[in-house]
């Protein structure tokens, strides 16, 4: 069976318990936290798929990669994930529950990334700006990228404005050598 019917039908199937119980909110964060840190940690995955790495270790560690304090239905989850052997998954699966989650709660990931710090006022004034003028919640991540060099890249769902000055560089330069 294909990897992404069976991780949908996981992450559809723990969205609509967590829905139903009202849990959904504290899976999400759960969930998000476990997403990221597949991302931040690649070795998590190599300890996963280590047949050595008894399923007590993987489930102590799953749960610790969601969080502090993580729901009871998220602990169930991770065992449950486990008994079938389907930690392979669980990255498949995460970002499925969140693409569910967002979509239900409408809200829309924006990403800013700027070459130097961004002070919260003006993080609060961009976000208040894109909620009223997309009519949806907005999940706000600021980077700081030193290449950008000035400007900000903006990333909005799909859409992306890049306004940074190395890329203004860069299409300058090009301009240039093309004009020889």
């Amino acid at each position: 069976m294909d990897i992404g019917i069976i991780s949908n039908r996981y992450a559809k199937a723990l969205f609509s318990l967590a829905k139903e119980r009202d849990l959904a909110d504290q899976v999400y964060e759960d969930i998000k936290r476990l997403a990221n840190n597949f991302s931040l940690e690649p070795e998590l995955k190599t300890v996963l798929s280590n047949p050595l790495t008894s399923k007590e270790e993987k489930q102590k560690l799953l749960i610790t990669a969601g969080g502090i304090e993580v729901s009871d239905l998220y602990t169930r989850f991770i065992h449950l994930i486990l008994e079938h052997k389907r930690e392979n998954l669980l990255p498949f699966i995460a970002h499925t529950y969140i693409h569910l989650y967002r979509q239900d709660k409408h809200i829309t990931r924006v990403q800013f990334h700027t070459a130097v710090p961004v002070s919260e006022e003006v993080k609060e004034h961009l976000q208040d700006k894109l909620r009223k003028e997309m009519g949806c919640t907005v999940e706000f991540s600021g980077v700081v990228q030193p290449e950008l060099i000035g400007g900000f890249r903006l990333r909005i769902g799909n859409k992306r404005i890049d306004a940074s000055y190395a890329t203004q560089l860069r299409e300058l330069r090009k301009q240039l050598l093309e004009n020889k």
